[in-house]
């Protein structure tokens, strides 16, 4: 029978996004499916799972860490190999994205020979996975089903020997039944014909042998795994145990095997005795360590790219930096010896002698601006966060009471929520509130009565999360995930000033405090923006 192809879920606002992985992915024959949210992602995963979710990380009301958070939660979904696509690249973001469940990830735009790659290796691994945890399955079911009939048999009539060893004969585990002293009353086959050195089991230890004196004297050599058996042989015997189960290694010069040790009561009454049985689990143990195996490599590979990606944004950090202040130094001469001009001139220059001088000045003053926000950018990274105690409350407060008396002609109502404390870095969070706080301000000015709320309220997974809201300009959440982008900007430099720069410090500070950060709006309704503070960290 041809088997049916792999099925991918991909989640993506954007319905570009979707078309275009779609159209990379079916020549290579598998079956997609698309969600333009993390809500109808959900829905779609219990009704029918796929093999595979691609998930885009910066999506509206949910973003791609909390579906991934909550789809690994799930049991029916948790074994779903999830690659995060993201036009985010720092490191910050793909250890989030790791913490939340994502096992790859994909930068945007998605190059199609690495798509086809990491979609068939995590199938093939998850594909292995699905195989195994079968298989296991079925042995396990077999074996209760048997010992079942065991029971039941032996219940029947336990002194009949010519019944019990034709039941003990079919079974492939290695079984002796024990009276309530520990001595051996009957094996099976599979008992009487194995021998090992481990001192469990042995084909020595027949009929009339006291199994329990046999983990005594094995303990005595120093055999820990001995020790266990008969505490948990005595421990069901007594009642104390309804069951006891001990996986130990039987290990020979030319095989390496591992067997489960399982104890339970004869007839289901401990006084008639219990049943011994010993069952080959090598194939599942070499399955595990082979599983053990392709995780610690995936892993390696994990740690290698995100060590490459550290370095690679240390160096651009570096240069950002580096380029920042250096071109300070050309940046004033052009102010000065603008400014020298304009005095030489005088009152004598002509209007567009006067326009063309203005117009250099302002250009100065903007790229200033530019190189300011670039450094404190760069900065965010290079600086150690530093935790204590910070009133949100009253840093919010003094920036728009800031606002209020530079511009005492605008009417706004403003309201703050009072003892919002969080642990985090003063000096940076002052950065989030006052870009946070400013752009609400500044995108507000333009309404007939603008107003200013910063609030808290409790996330889906019970954490603070913190709003800043308006109801100035809003902006296109189809654009949303270009909001925290550098030289990202959403409107005109005419229409509202700004370097395209604020956002994204604000992110990558709400990133290195462990938070996330979102927005919520509609075109000329205002915007909300939230996020949420992590936890201290050594």
């Amino acid at each position: 029978m041809t088997p049916l192809p792999a099925t991918i879920l991909i989640v993506d606002d954007d319905p570009a996004n979707c078309r275009l992985l779609d159209a990379l992915l079916r020549p290579e024959g598998y079956l997609t499916l698309c969600a333009s949210s993390g809500a109808q992602a959900l829905s779609m995963v219990a009704k029918q799972p796929p093999d595979l979710i691609l998930l885009d990380v910066m999506m509206p009301d949910m973003d791609g860490y909390e579906v991934a958070a909550l789809l690994k939660a799930d049991p029916v979904s948790s074994t779903i190999p999830i690659i995060m696509v993201t036009a985010l690249s720092d490191r910050d973001t793909r250890l989030a994205g790791l913490q939340a469940g994502a096992e790859e990830f994909l930068s945007k735009p998605v190059d199609r020979a690495e798509l086809w790659l990491r979609v068939r290796n995590l199938l093939r691994l998850k594909d292995y996975g699905d195989f195994l945890r079968n298989h296991n399955l079925v042995l396990e079911q077999e074996v209760m089903a048997r010992t079942a009939d065991l029971r039941q048999s032996t219940q029947l009539q336990l002194n009949d020997a010519a019944r019990q060893v034709a039941i003990l004969n079919a079974l492939p585990a290695h079984i002796a039944l024990l009276d309530r002293t520990g001595q051996i009353i009957s094996v099976n086959d599979a008992w009487r014909n194995f021998g090992d050195a481990n001192g469990l089991l042995s084909a020595e230890y027949g009929l009339g042998i006291n199994y329990l004196q046999v983990c005594d004297d094995a303990q005595n050599g120093s055999n820990g795994d001995a020790q266990q058996a008969a505490q948990g042989i005595r421990a069901v015997l007594r009642g104390s145990l309804d069951h006891f189960a001990l996986e130990y290694p039987c290990h020979s010069p030319e095989q390496r095997r591992w067997f489960m040790l399982t104890v339970t009561p004869l007839s289901g009454d401990r006084l008639a005795g219990v049943i011994v049985m010993h069952l080959d689990v090598s194939a599942r143990k070499q399955a595990q360590d082979d599983i053990q195996l392709l995780n610690e490599g995936l892993e390696d590979r994990v740690r290698q790219r995100t060590d490459q990606l550290q370095v690679a944004n240390q160096e651009l950090e570096a240069f950002s930096y580096s380029a920042s202040h250096d071109l300070r130094t050309p940046l004033s001469a052009i102010d000065g010896y603008s400014s020298l001009l304009a005095k030489d001139m005088g009152a004598g220059a002509s209007e567009r002698s006067k326009h063309y001088l203005s117009r250099i000045r302002a250009g100065v003053t903007q790229m200033g601006e530019l190189i300011d926000a670039l450094l404190s950018l760069a900065q965010v990274s290079r600086s150690h966060i530093a935790w204590e105690p910070v009133d949100l409350s009253a840093m919010a407060r003094t920036v728009l009471n800031g606002h209020c008396e530079r511009e005492p002609q605008r009417q706004v109502a403003i309201t703050v929520t009072h003892g919002l404390w969080v642990t985090g870095d003063h000096r940076l969070l002052q950065q989030v509130m006052d870009n946070l706080l400013g752009n609400a301000w500044k995108f507000s000015s333009q309404a007939a009565q603008a107003s200013i709320h910063f609030s808290c309220s409790t996330g889906s997974t019970g954490e603070p999360v913190f709003t800043v809201q308006d109801n100035g300009a809003g902006f296109d959440m189809a654009y949303a995930d270009k909001l925290f982008g550098a030289f990202q900007r959403l409107h005109t430099s005419a229409e509202f000033a700004g370097t395209g720069i604020g956002l994204a410090t604000v992110h990558r500070i709400i990133t290195r405090h462990g938070g996330r950060i979102w927005a919520e709006s509609v075109p000329g309704e205002g915007a909300s923006f939230h996020f949420t503070i992590g936890k201290p960290q050594d």
